[in-house]
C-alpha cells in the first residue's frame, strides 16, 4: 500500500532534481555572439556547444551546488558557481585577453582584384599609428609612396602633382576625401571599409589621373543588433549608429565635427601679427541604407555631406600688398548621393549599377577678390563581370561624369612659374561670370587569362577609352598587367599602360586660360614583387618591393601669352619597400620609397619638380600588453624643392615690389621630421568599451618649413613652420 506513494514521491524528487540551463555565450564588451565554444557544467561533466546566436543548453542538470566553466584561447577563463537553479537563463560575458591594437587580419589575405592596388581595411586603419585615432587617409600616408603636402587637404602620389590625384567614394569623384589642413578624412573612419591606393599601373576601371587614385568604399551597416560610438576631443567630437531596421535591411548615421577653428579666429582678431595658418572648422556627415531585395538582388546608398571653413582676419596686408588686406574667408563644401544595386545573375555573372548625384561649392574671399565655384554633378558607373571558364574573366564597364558649373570670379591675372606669383595689385583685373559644362565618358575592359587552370601566369590585356568634351578629344589607352604566382607566398608582377586626365577648368577657361589646351597624360611602367613569409599565420614577416617610372607628356605649364600652354613634360622614377613584422604583443613596418620627380619647362630647362621628394621613410611600431597599446611613428621625407628669389623690381604704378626668381625648384626646404606617439587604455564592461587615449603628433616639436615669407622688399625672409607639437586627449565609448 505504500508502494504508489513512494514512487510518486521518487518521480517527484527526481523532476525537481533535473531541470535545463540555458543562456547565451556574448563577447564582453562588444557582445558578439561566441558560437562553436564548448560550456562546461562541473562536477556533473555535462557540456554543450553555442550556436550561431551564442546560445547554449545544457538540458537536465541536477539540483544543488555546481559551477559552468568555459576555457577559450584568446579569453580569460570563465569561472561561475550556483548555476544549477531549475530553469536558469545565462548572460555569460567572456572576456578577451587583448582588447588592445593590432589584433588585424592579415593583409595580404585581402583579395584584390588590381593587383597594383594597396588596401587598408577598417580593422588595418583603425589601428594604425600615427593616423591621428584611426583615420583611413592618414593612414594610407603610410603606405609607399604616399605623402600630404603640409597644411592642405591635397595628396602626393608618388611625386606627381596633387592636381594628378583623383579622389573617389564608392566609384564615384569627389573634389577632396581630406578637410582643411589634412587632420582627417571626409568621412568617419567607422563608416569607411576600406581605403584603396592605386598607384602606378593600375587598372582599366578607374581613370584621368595620371598621379594616382585614393578611393573609400563605405561599409555595409551592421545587421545583428544596434551598435553606436561617440567619441569627445581636444579638436573634434562624433558619433554613429547602426543596426537592423528589419531582417532585410539596415541603416547608419554618424559624423563628426571640429571646433580648434573657432580658437584660432578668436585669436586672429586680438592678435596684430598673426601669421596664416590652416586651421579649419568643419563638420561631415555620413548616411547609409542597405537593403536584400532578393536573393539575387541588393541595394545600398550612401549619402556624404561635408563642409569646411577657415575665416580669418589680415591685420596687415601680406607683403605689405595693398590688393592683400582685410577678410581671408575659404569656404569648400559638397554633399554626394550614391545609390546603387548590385545583381547576381548566376554563380558566374554579376552586374554593377551605382550613379553619384551632388554638388560641390568652392569659395574664397581675400579682401573683396573672390573665386566662387558652383558645380552641380551627375556621374554613373555600370559594370559586368563575367567567368566564361577557368581561365578567362572578363569585365566590362563604363564609367561616365558629367559637370554643370556656374564659376564667379574677380581676381586679377596673375602670372607664376616654379611657385612664384606676382602681386595681386600688378595683376591685370579679371571680372567675369561663366556658365559651363563639362564631360568625361569612359568605357574599359578588364580581362583575366590563363593559358591553363594550374597556370602559374596571368595575363590581363585592358583597355580604356576616355572623352574629354572640355578639350573635344578621346583618348585610347591601352594596359597590361601580368601576374606570376611562383608558389602561395610569392608573387611576380608587372604592369605598363598610357594614362590620360583633362586639363584644369582654369587652364582650358576661354576667360582666365588657354581654350586650345589639351589633355596631359603618362605612360606607366612597374614590375615588383610581394613575398610571405608567415605561412598561414599572422605571426612573422612580408615583403613587397615595387620599381616604377612614369614618362609624363603634354604637361600644362604657364605662359606669359596665352596664360598656359601644352609642352612640358616630366619623368617619375622609384622604388618602394614595405616591410612588416609581426610577433605576439609586438608589430612594426618599414615603409620607404626613393624617387626622382623630374619636369621639363619650355624656357626654363630640366629640373626636381615641385613635388620630388628623395627619400620617403616611415618606422611604425606597437606594443601590446593587456589593456593598453603603446605606438608611434616616425616619418622622414625629404624637404620640398623651391623657387629662391633673387631680387625685387619696384612697380611704383602699384607702390609693390615684384619678385624676380632665381632658377625654379634649384633649392629645398629642411627634411620634413616628426615623431607621432599614441597611448591607449581600454576599460572594458559587460555591454560596452571605453577607450581613453593620448595622441601626440609632432613630439620632438620639429619645425618642418614648407614655405617661406618674404618682407615687403623681397629682401629678408623667413621659414614658415609646419605643425607644431599638437597633443590631443580624448575618450571614446562603443556598445
Amino acid at each position: 500500500m505504500y508502494l504508489l506513494p513512494l514512487l510518486f514521491l521518487s518521480t517527484l524528487i527526481h523532476a525537481q532534481a533535473l531541470a535545463p540551463v540555458s543562456g547565451t555565450l556574448l563577447e564582453r564588451g562588444t557582445r558578439k555572439p561566441l558560437k562553436d565554444v564548448s560550456l562546461f557544467i562541473l562536477p556533473h561533466k555535462l557540456k554543450a556547444v553555442s550556436n550561431e546566436a551564442g546560445e547554449f543548453r545544457f538540458p537536465e542538470v541536477p539540483a544543488g551546488d555546481c559551477e559552468l566553466i568555459v576555457n577559450l584561447s584568446g579569453y580569460q577563463k570563465f569561472v561561475r558557481k550556483n548555476v544549477c537553479a531549475p530553469g536558469a537563463g545565462l548572460t555569460v560575458y567572456l572576456e578577451k585577453v587583448f582588447y588592445t591594437t593590432f589584433e588585424t587580419t592579415v593583409t595580404s589575405k585581402v583579395v584584390k582584384r588590381d593587383d597594383q592596388a594597396q588596401s587598408l581595411t577598417q580593422e588595418e586603419f583603425l589601428k594604425a599609428p600615427g593616423s591621428f585615432g584611426g583615420d583611413p587617409v592618414r593612414a594610407a600616408q603610410n603606405l609607399p609612396g604616399v605623402a600630404a603636402t603640409a597644411g592642405t587637404a591635397q595628396i602626393i602620389v608618388q611625386g606627381a602633382s596633387p592636381d594628378d590625384t583623383g579622389y573617389l567614394i564608392n566609384g564615384h569623384r569627389v573634389p577632396i576625401v581630406f578637410h582643411f589642413g589634412g587632420l582627417s578624412s571626409v568621412i568617419i573612419p567607422e563608416a569607411v571599409e576600406r581605403v584603396d591606393l592605386l598607384p602606378a599601373g593600375y587598372g582599366p576601371e578607374y581613370s584621368r589621373a595620371i598621379g594616382g587614385i585614393i578611393g573609400l568604399t563605405t561599409t555595409n551597416p551592421k545587421d545583428d543588433r544596434i551598435h553606436g560610438m561617440a567619441f569627445v576631443d581636444l579638436l573634434n567630437t562624433g558619433g554613429l549608429v547602426q543596426g537592423p531596421i528589419d531582417k532585410d535591411s539596415s541603416f547608419l548615421i554618424g559624423g563628426r565635427y571640429s571646433y580648434i577653428g573657432q580658437v584660432l579666429k578668436a585669436v586672429a582678431k586680438e592678435n596684430e601679427d598673426f601669421e596664416l595658418t590652416a586651421a579649419p572648422t568643419y563638420y561631415d556627415l555620413t548616411g547609409i541604407y542597405r537593403r536584400k531585395l532578393d536573393e539575387k538582388n541588393e541595394f545600398k546608398t550612401t549619402m556624404v555631406l561635408s563642409k569646411d571653413e577657415l575665416e580669418l582676419i589680415l591685420n596687415k596686408p601680406a607683403n605689405d600688398d595693398p590688393g592683400l588686406r582685410g577678410d581671408f574667408y575659404n569656404r569648400t563644401e559638397f554633399f554626394r548621393v550614391i545609390p546603387q544595386i548590385s545583381t547576381r545573375i548566376n554563380e558566374k555573372t554579376r552586374m554593377d549599377h551605382s550613379i553619384g548625384l551632388g554638388r560641390d561649392n568652392l569659395l574664397v574671399n581675400i579682401g573683396g577678390r573672390y573665386l566662387d565655384v558652383q558645380n552641380n554633378v551627375i556621374s554613373h558607373r555600370s559594370e559586368i563581370q563575367n567567368e566564361w571558364s577557368e581561365t578567362y574573366k572578363t569585365y566590362l564597364g563604363l564609367d561616365n561624369n558629367y559637370d554643370r558649373s556656374k564659376v564667379r570670379v574677380n581676381l586679377p591675372n596673375s602670372y607664376s612659374v616654379g611657385g612664384v606669383n606676382t602681386p595681386f595689385s600688378v595683376g591685370e583685373e579679371r571680372k567675369f561670370d561663366t556658365e559651363g559644362d563639362d564631360g568625361q565618358f569612359g568605357a574599359y575592359l578588364r580581362q583575366e587569362m590563363k593559358t591553363s587552370a594550374d597556370s602559374k601566369w596571368t595575363y590581363l590585356p585592358n583597355l580604356r577609352v576616355d572623352h574629354f568634351t572640355l578639350t573635344r578629344e578621346t583618348q585610347l589607352q591601352p594596359r597590361l598587367q601580368l601576374r606570376y604566382q611562383y608558389d602561395s607566398s610569392l608573387q611576380l608582377r608587372g604592369a605598363w599602360g598610357k594614362y590620360a586626365q583633362a586639363p584644369l577648368p582654369q587652364e582650358v577657361s576661354a576667360e582666365y586660360g588657354n581654350s586650345d589646351i589639351t589633355a596631359p597624360y603618362a605612360w606607366h611602367y612597374v614590375v615588383g614583387f610581394r613575398k610571405d613569409f608567415r605561412k598561414d599565420t599572422n605571426q612573422g614577416f612580408e615583403l613587397t618591393n615595387n620599381y616604377f617610372y612614369k614618362n609624363l607628356r603634354n604637361v600644362v605649364v604657364p605662359d606669359v601669352q596665352k596664360n598656359y600652354r601644352n609642352g612640358g613634360s616630366g619623368t617619375i622614377a622609384g622604388a618602394e619597400v614595405q616591410a612588416k613584422y609581426r610577433m605576439n604583443e609586438w608589430t612594426s613596418q618599414l615603409v620607404y620609397t626613393l624617387l626622382r620627380s623630374e619636369r621639363t619647362i619650355p624656357g626654363f630647362g630640366t629640373g626636381p619638380s615641385e613635388f620630388d621628394q628623395t627619400h620617403n621613410l616611415n618606422l611604425i611600431g606597437a606594443y601590446n600588453t593587456d589593456r593598453w597599446t603603446f605606438s608611434g611613428r616616425l616619418r622622414f621625407v625629404s624637404g620640398l624643392p623651391f623657387t629662391p628669389i633673387r631680387g625685387a623690381t619696384f612697380d611704383a604704378d602699384n607702390d609693390v615690389y615684384v619678385p624676380l626668381a632665381g632658377r625654379i625648384y634649384s633649392q629645398r626646404f629642411d627634411a620634413f621630421r616628426q615623431l607621432d606617439l599614441r597611448v591607449d587604455r581600454k576599460y572594458i564592461y559587460d555591454r560596452w568599451i571605453l577607450t581613453a587615449y593620448v595622441d601626440i603628433l609632432n613630439v620632438l616639436n620639429s619645425e618642418n618649413p614648407q614655405s617661406l615669407e618674404y618682407s615687403f622688399d623681397y629682401r629678408q625672409k623667413k621659414k614658415v613652420r609646419g605643425l607644431p607639437i599638437l597633443p590631443t586627449f580624448g575618450v571614446k565609448g562603443e556598445f
